[in-house]
């Protein structure tokens, strides 16, 4: 059976970080957009490769904004030809040509808003950032769960990550070593040897650097110093 929410479920958490509190009218949350093209190409793959958009219309409004009508496509769901003749989602966006309320100054990324507006929208029917879109970012409590969620799966992901192994890898190595010491003349020798190491063990993991840390204070510790 098709998950038909797999994709929805993916891509609805938005990161806090990416966004911010806009105080108009009645208030909203902006998404930046460039974290959604990140989430897509992650999705589907380099924009214009694995999805992409087309600008299908553009209009004037007697308000004296841009409409912009933006079609979104993603490979395997349309042939080729058909992403550009037939985009499987279409949306509107829309921004002021100018930005005073005097109307004098022309506001020169008119277009890149409107379009932006018009993608945001259609990758919002695909589910991503649904959370924002829900209302959920309206509720304090649900953003800072977010925020903990996030730091919990940044820290899962480094530490499946081939450098955290291997900084682990050279914790272990070095803590093994200032285990074998037998007197506190080889633990400065072997501490002056691992400077190096112990950098790029921190530059990668503060824990284990403070692994490494921990370990020599305490092998330290069991040769008392020589009175002077």
């Amino acid at each position: 059976m098709t998950d038909n929410m797999k994709l929805w479920n993916s891509v609805e958490k938005t990161d806090p970080a990416h966004t911010k509190k806009v105080k108009f009218g009645r208030g909203f949350t902006a998404i930046d957009p460039h974290s959604q093209v990140m989430n897509a190409t992650k999705a589907f793959g380099p924009a214009g490769e694995g999805w992409g958009w087309n600008v299908m219309r553009v209009e004037y409004t007697v308000t004296n904004d841009v409409a912009i009508l933006v079609g979104l496509w993603v490979d395997g769901h349309h042939s080729r030809d058909d992403h550009y003749e037939c985009p499987g989602i279409q949306q509107w966006g829309q921004a002021s040509l100018y930005i005073d309320a005097a109307e004098s100054k022309k506001d020169t990324d008119a277009f890149k808003k409107a379009m932006t507006d018009g993608l945001t929208k259609c990758l919002s029917y695909l589910g991503f950032n649904a959370d924002v879109f829900l209302g959920k970012f309206d509720d304090n409590k649900y953003v800072q769960q977010r925020q903990e969620e996030v730091v919990k799966d940044a820290a899962a992901e480094r530490e499946n990550s081939p450098e955290y192994e291997g900084a682990v890898s050279k914790a272990d190595t070095v803590i093994k070593n200032i285990e074998a010491c037998e007197t506190r003349e080889e633990v400065n020798v072997l501490r002056d040897k691992v400077k190096k190491t112990f950098s790029e063990v921190k530059d990668v993991d503060k824990g284990q650097a403070m692994r490494m840390s921990s370990a020599m204070q305490k092998k330290l510790s069991e040769f008392p110093e020589a009175n002077v």
